[in-house]
């Protein structure tokens, strides 16, 4: 995982740097407001089929349901991302399922 996804590393290791509980929830949300960014379906691009965004890579969405994944666990609410979800859980391809 150390080479696949280094930006689900950094953000959990700021949270685990976090001096705070507030510093913690800024962080959070920060990032939450940055998942919601990339999940949205702006200009000329159409939603998917089943809801997604599909001009994100395997990676990206792989990556950010990863987050929010780790977020939920963490005991914040997460209340967006299904379609998301969905596509990874769709998709025919072994990679965007692996871990």
């Amino acid at each position: 995982m150390a080479s696949q996804a280094r930006g689900l590393q950094n953000f959990i290791s700021d949270l685990r740097n976090a001096k705070s509980k507030t510093e913690e929830t800024y962080r959070v949300e920060r990032e939450l407001a940055n998942i919601r960014k990339k999940f949205a379906v702006t200009g000329n691009n159409r939603v998917g089929e089943d809801g997604s965004n599909p001009s994100l890579s395997s990676y990206q969405r792989k990556k950010y349901v990863w987050k929010l994944v780790y977020i939920h666990v963490l005991g914040y609410d997460v209340d967006f991302g299904h379609p998301e979800v969905l596509a990874l859980v769709r998709s025919t391809r072994y990679s965007e399922k692996h871990v």
